[in-house]
């Protein structure tokens, strides 16, 4: 059976040179200025352990003893993850190198081994791209948002863009043990099919099919250095098969069939369980086992409809409230705590969708999303523009079918984007085979080849108002919307620039502040002092999201299937679209979002917030008529409902009150209430209000929503 020792811990590192990538993609080293060498405790990105902003290779090195092996058991050196080009060399010996940034790689080496002491040594190159000629539209390196992005440090400046970049060695390194045959790989997936003379049925209450039975399709790759015959059993809980199969020395394929009946369903946590089944696959050699891999393994169907936007899970509909996530940087420091957290508060916010934007993160994110019930539309590491280099073509396509291949088993991906917002060349020429590349690698799943400039939807941020969401951007697939807010006061203090008034400009563009979006399209003002400025970006921000996603909600089905906002979390102490801050401390709009996606939504449409005139005054007051709506996610209907609606004045007293009934609404239906009528009394005032909505089913409340308003006078009719 596997055994594995850890080789995390203190290493040795040297810096060799700072490297530049050239265009024809060639790397020149410049040995001048070089930090000093020290020790390092891996694993962890070299930014994050003193090395700041150093573009550049570091050979980090340590010993380790001979692991102790049995006859014919194999030793294997397993890197989880390096950044970004890696030299390995064992005893003097090299072993090879690796390119990219978040795959598993690994090297056999019993041939390389001494008794006792070991000496292994790491060249990773974490290069600059060129300015100019390389980066940032003729890129080399596939990091995605790592490397280019307008919410990193320096923004897209071609002077500071790439600062603080993520090199180094930020996963576990293990030595493991194996047997002389072992299962190298196991990949599954599944279909639903009637069961017999049978009728499909779904139970409210846990969301198990019955009357469907799951076929899970397992393929394996068994690494061998043997010839035997063996037994391969597949497990599903309680349900096994075993298959007789024949190995030979390499690498051989084999595949079983695991049917499990009236299966428990994978589904997204507002609809039902995230239930997860153990999948493990044995080989067994004279009835005892001697290879083993286990993963957890969810059975869900989950389509979408790309002329539509309509998405379904296991054949039901279901409406994406999502968000795009780029948790750090930094994979190195991102713990199962910083996930846990992450997880928690994406939940809190009743997002079911996330899209793990332009990067692939760490194995240990998706599984919390499997666990926690959260879809995943998974991009792969590709940004705007990069070389036309075939050589780039080859190292693409390789790449997005490891990150097919490392994520396969995780229920929580629904789909695959080879690209976001592509150049000319890779929309027509890289992106469709990159697409064919992953769909070729996995059948099940749907594959888009880039998440287009069209479906990013920015008025009121990029250009117009916020009122031309009324047009419905971006539809049927919103996959990107949303403007900046200023994280709190004491955080902007933190950042350069920041912490003088009125602010360095430049300095907090680094940290990505947009200037002329703030002043000149939202119209964001100052005040006297940062908290000010901090309390209108954050307050402009959460309108425009509350206006924009109850526009997007009430037109559920008709116009698109869901919505990822952009975005949910900062990479860095930066000022970007996020509504959380790098130290997730939330934003107004997080609370906003909190709102506005709630499974069970009531909601109005009051169009410009701050003109609202209710009020004839001087001749007689007039009744306003408050269209209501019901979005209802849920996969149930809501019988019963009271729907009120309550204007109260800054004091918090009641000036206006109604109330509505309706018989039922529909499970996963957008309903058109009554409108309600609100009565004004003669001496109301003009001013500050809020408006409350209200759902009540008996005394339960299912839904609240507020609004700020101003009561506004109308002109007199002499008045002109």
């Amino acid at each position: 059976m596997e055994r594995q020792t850890t080789l995390n811990g203190n290493w040795h590192y040297t810096p060799l040179a700072w490297t530049t990538l050239h265009a024809d993609g060639s790397i020149s080293d410049d040995t001048s200025n070089l930090p000093p060498a020290g020790e390092m405790k891996l694993p962890m990105n070299w930014q994050l352990r003193g090395l700041d902003s150093f573009d550049g290779r570091v050979r980090f090195t340590r010993t380790f003893e001979k692991p102790f092996t049995s006859d014919g058991e194999r030793t294997f050196l397993v890197f989880r993850g390096i950044d970004y080009f890696a030299d390995v060399t064992l005893n003097g010996h090299f072993l090879g190198r690796h390119a990219g940034y978040f795959q598993t790689f690994e090297f056999e080496i019993d041939g390389y081994l001494l008794p006792g002491e070991n000496v292994l040594t790491v060249d990773v190159d974490c290069p600059k791209e060129e300015p100019g000629a390389v980066w940032p539209d003729h890129k080399w390196i596939l990091k995605g948002i790592l490397s280019h992005w307008d919410a990193r440090p320096g923004s897209w400046d071609p002077e500071t863009g790439q600062e603080k970049n993520s090199g180094g060695i930020w996963n576990d390194v293990n030595l493991e043990v194996r047997p002389a045959a072992f299962v190298s790989r196991m990949r599954a997936a599944s279909i639903l099919a009637p069961q017999e003379a049978s009728t499909v049925l779904f139970s409210q209450e846990s969301q198990k099919a019955t009357g469907l039975q799951a076929l899970v399709r397992v393929e394996v790759e068994i690494d061998s250095t043997i010839t035997g015959d063996f037994v391969m059993r597949l497990s599903l809980d309680e349900t096994d098969v075993r298959l007789p199969i024949r190995v030979t020395p390499g690498n051989t394929n084999h595949v079983g069939v695991v049917a499990v009946p009236n299966p428990n369903l994978w589904w997204p946590w507002d609809m039902g369980d995230p239930y997860l089944y153990e999948l493990r696959t044995e080989l067994l050699q004279n009835g005892e086992v001697v290879s083993r891999r286990q993963e957890s393994f969810g059975i869900r169907e989950i389509k979408l409809d790309s002329h539509n936007g309509q998405w379904s899970v296991n054949g039901k509909r279901f409406f994406v409230r999502g968000t795009n996530v780029v948790p750090t940087l930094w994979l190195g420091e991102y713990d199962e705590g910083m996930i846990g957290r992450d997880i928690k508060l994406l939940k809190e916010a009743h997002i079911n969708g996330v899209r793990v934007c332009v990067h692939i993160n760490r194995d240990e994110f998706y599984t919390a999303c499997d666990r926690a019930g959260i879809i995943v539309w998974q991009d792969f590491a590709l940004q705007w523009a990069y070389t036309t280099d075939h050589a780039l073509t080859h190292e693409a396509v390789r790449q997005v079918q490891e990150m097919v291949d490392l994520l396969y088993n995780h229920p929580c991906i629904a789909l695959w984007c080879t690209q976001n917002e592509s150049s000319f060349h890779n929309r027509v020429v890289l992106n469709p085979l990159l697409a064919q590349a992953a769909a070729q690698r996995d059948s099940s799943r749907y594959t888009r080849a880039t998440s287009e400039f069209s479906e990013h939807a920015y008025p009121g941020w990029y250009y117009g108002h916020l009122r031309d969401y009324l047009t419905l951007p971006g539809t049927p697939i919103l996959t990107e919307f949303g403007a900046q807010a200023l994280p709190s006061a004491a955080e902007v203090r933190q950042m350069r620039g920041g912490d003088q008034w009125p602010p360095d400009w430049d300095g907090l563009a680094y940290h990505d502040f947009q200037y002329n979006q703030t002043f000149n399209v939202a119209n964001i003002e100052t005040g006297d002092k940062l908290e000010t400025f901090v309390e209108n970006s954050q307050r402009y921000q959460a309108d425009l999201l509350k206006f924009s996603i109850e526009l997007y909600r009430r037109q559920k089905y008709a116009r698109l299937g869901g919505m990822f906002q952009f975005m949910f979390m900062d990479c860095w102490p930066s000022i970007t679209w996020s509504i959380l801050s790098y130290d997730r401390v939330p934003k107004l709009g997080y609370h906003t979002l909190k709102q506005v996606y709630q499974p069970v939504l009531i909601c109005t449409e009051l169009r410009l917030a701050n003109i609202l005139p209710f009020i004839d005054k001087g001749s007689h007051v007039r009744p306003f008529s408050l269209q209501i709506w019901v979005i209802n996610d849920r996969q149930f209907a809501i019988d019963g409902c009271t729907y009120q609606a309550t204007l109260t004045n800054a004091n918090g007293e009641v000036i206006a009150e109604a109330t509505g009934y309706t018989e039922q609404i529909a499970a996963d239906t957008v309903a058109e209430c009554e409108p309600l009528l609100i009565q004004f009394p003669d001496d109301v005032q003009p001013g500050a209000c809020v408006l409350y909505l209200r759902l009540m089913q008996a005394d339960i409340v299912v839904s609240e929503n507020s609004y700020a308003l101003q009561l506004a006078d109308l002109p007199k009719p002499n008045e002109t």
